[in-house]
């Protein structure tokens, strides 16, 4: 499987033939659509939201040009982040631990965003003939969210000493200086207080995706519900992610048809060792593993290259999934033929090609939203492009063999 995150930008910009004829020369089997942002649009016309793009459908733009060329879409959600909803219901904010309800963010156990969701999740499932609901931002974002007073009584409910934990939130981020690692490390150590503070934020992240799943499940039989989840999740050491996100693999699996862990090595200033071991953490849970990988700004052709020849070969691992879409230039290669496919807003104006021990550097230009195909020097294996001194990532079709396929439906049903 080779999967891609899509924003409804590049189908806006590029148009969505040329971004899926792209997608489809690659090898993509599974788009991963933005249907619903950090906005509270949708990519999909409902009585329900605002439209992105008032009259255009760009779901079911993005469903049709998908499946005509043999891919499955899952329409992408970021399910507890939207700003209009916010904006409207200003009690479903989320709690700053100092700054009170100061973003965008939506508290998942906010019980009418909860059944919201469920009524956009079940209308579009209804209406359009998706192959999978992908959801993201099924957790809290942070340790220092979720502190409301309506957030205090269900800890406290759940046995957790309030004053006691308090203490140690202050002294993890509030002190001068603060003491980083004071709760996680009072977690690590057995305090049950500060467990249980854990096990409450995580039920809270059960519960929402459970509703969220359901709701989907209760409309169409045999449609693929995954997961973007941090990658932290993914190490024995749960302090951070049990206490930032509540979001727990062991919980998720019991709701999930696949994982897709965001293993973005660059952005953790980790290697391809790192990917793999975040590949691992998470097949480990029995849940169909779909590696993302880092594939925007900070990521080059080799680093991509690398990440994918770590988990290659890992059990379990079912293919990537790359992030993203319009971040990242199409290479494709055949023999001394290549063509690149630059979705970047930057020109394109060298490139180096490496493969059976050469390596050259040949000067060019591709414009931003245009393709090129030229001669190389020789058979290579990647390709790597520059705008002026700056790397960009590159996808290399044809030399990066993909995993076995099957991650979600084939022909209706789980392979």
């Amino acid at each position: 499987m080779l999967g891609v995150w899509m924003w409804p930008e590049s189908i806006r910009v590029r148009g969505t033939a040329a971004v899926f004829e792209a997608c489809e020369r690659a090898g993509v089997t599974d788009v991963f659509f933005l249907t619903k942002g950090l906005a509270g649009t949708t990519a999909f016309l409902s009585s329900l939201t605002p439209a992105m793009e008032p009259g255009r459908d760009l779901l079911r733009e993005a469903i049709e040009a998908a499946h005509g060329r043999g891919m499955r879409l899952h329409a992408w959600f970021t399910s507890a982040s939207d700003e209009r909803y916010k904006a409207e219901h200003p009690q479903s904010g989320l709690y700053h631990y100092v700054r009170g309800r100061d973003r965008g963010i939506v508290s998942i156990s906010d019980a009418a965003y909860t059944r919201f969701m469920q009524e956009v999740l079940a209308d579009v499932t209804r209406r359009y003939d998706l192959d999978g609901v992908h959801l993201d931002y099924i957790r809290y974002n942070h340790l220092i969210y979720g502190w409301s007073e309506a957030d205090q009584a269900r800890y406290a409910a759940q046995g957790v000493d309030i004053a006691h934990v308090r203490t140690l939130m202050d002294r993890t981020f509030c002190a001068e200086p603060p003491e980083s690692e004071a709760i996680f490390d009072a977690f690590r150590s057995g305090d049950q207080d500060v467990i249980r503070l854990a096990q409450a934020r995580r039920r809270d992240v059960v519960a929402f995706a459970d509703a969220l799943s359901s709701a989907v499940r209760a409309q169409k039989d045999g449609v693929c519900v995954s997961a973007a989840l941090m990658p932290e999740g993914a190490y024995d050491d749960l302090a951070f992610s049990d206490l930032h996100y509540g979001q727990n693999y062991g919980d998720l699996s019991k709701l999930m048809d696949a994982f897709l862990p965001m293993a973005y090595s660059l952005s953790y200033n980790k290697g391809p060792e790192w990917v793999r071991e975040v590949a691992r953490g998470t097949s480990r849970h029995g849940v169909k593993t779909i590696v993302g990988l880092h594939a925007f700004d900070g990521g080059t052709g080799l680093t991509l290259r690398r990440d994918i020849d770590a988990i290659r070969d890992e059990p379990g691992v079912e293919g990537v999934c790359l992030f993203r879409e319009g971040a990242v230039v199409w290479a494709f290669v055949d023999g001394r033929q290549a063509t690149l496919v630059n979705p970047l807003s930057e020109p394109i104006t060298t490139c180096r090609f490496s493969g059976n021990d050469e390596d050259a550097p040949v000067a060019m230009r591709v414009e931003p939203g245009t393709q090129r195909s030229f001669q190389m020097p020789f058979a290579a294996d990647i390709v790597r492009a520059y705008s002026g001194e700056k790397e960009l990532c590159v996808y290399t079709a044809g030399t990066n063999v993909t995993l076995q396929p099957g991650a979600c439906r084939q022909g209706g049903e789980w392979a």
